[in-house]
């Protein structure tokens, strides 16, 4: 049986996709207030922030919580399908 990969590991593998060091990862935390870029949700022991880039250019944006991110995803980093999301729940 597979032992699980720890939230440690999990950030030294995506740190290395994304080609960054610990050392740029925690001046991007700084940056961002210590928190998700989105919504300020400061990781903890278990979770961590994902680093978000863009899908076309790569370039990295910043990190996020994994609501954030997913919400991102689920929205195909669509500005416009953001704000119709937007439009939407202010009714």
């Amino acid at each position: 049986m597979r032992a699980k990969r720890t939230s440690e590991e999990n950030r030294i593998k995506s740190l290395q996709k994304f080609d960054i060091t610990p050392g740029e990862y925690d001046r991007m935390l700084k940056r961002q207030g210590g928190g998700c870029a989105i919504c300020s949700r400061e990781p903890s022991e278990h979770r961590r922030l994902a680093v978000d880039h863009d899908h076309k250019t790569k370039e990295i944006r910043g990190l996020l919580c994994g609501r954030c991110n997913v919400a991102l995803g689920l929205l195909d980093d669509s500005v416009s399908r953001l704000l119709e999301a937007i439009y939407y729940l202010k009714g």
